[in-house]
């Protein structure tokens, strides 16, 4: 009598299993569990006809430009040292002077100003973007103003794309205080 009970019980729990190939339910008893797949073409990232375009950006404009600078204070102001010393052109001061001049800042904000306008010299291009420093060093307050200047090479021949765009070539600080 047993090998019948065995053989019974092994059939009612096979027939347990979900239509899928078996795969556990976590559902009250006769729920059923469909995958949602999405159609193509929809989802998050999908363009959908309502919602707002934006216009790219001219890599050669100065809104690029102030991108770039904005980002990099969003990093300084998240205390993301490291990704906003990368950030910075070929003339970025040695990176232990960058992370002793940052490594001493608490309660750090900065805030970026109007851009000047481009001014060319020698195939290059360059804009000047003013920077507002505030926040604690060392436990005192210091305020301290910048000017990030960004240059960019011309459409000159033999120019790589990464030397066409904009980079953060150096910061000209001032104590205000």
């Amino acid at each position: 009598m047993k090998p019948m009970w065995f053989g019974l019980a092994l059939a009612a729990l096979g027939g347990c299993g979900s239509r899928d190939g078996g795969s556990n339910r976590t559902g009250p008893v006769g729920s059923e569990r469909h995958a949602i797949v999405p159609t193509p073409g929809t989802g998050p990232n999908a363009r959908t006809p309502l919602a707002p375009t934006m216009a790219a950006i001219d890599p050669r404009s100065s809104e690029a430009a102030l991108q770039q600078v904005s980002g990099f204070a969003r990093l300084l102001n998240d205390r993301k040292f490291d990704q906003a010393y990368m950030l910075l052109g070929p003339n970025a001061p040695p990176r232990l002077d960058f992370d002793r001049q940052w490594a001493a800042a608490e309660a750090l904000h900065v805030t970026i100003g109007e851009p000047g306008g481009q001014e060319g010299a020698a195939g290059s291009i360059f804009l000047s973007i003013p920077l507002e420093v505030d926040g604690k060093w060392r436990g005192k307050p210091m305020s301290r103003r910048a000017t990030a200047i960004l240059r960019r090479i011309n459409d000159v021949p033999g120019s790589t794309d990464a030397q066409r765009r904009w980079h953060i070539e150096r910061i000209d600080w001032s104590s205000t205080g």
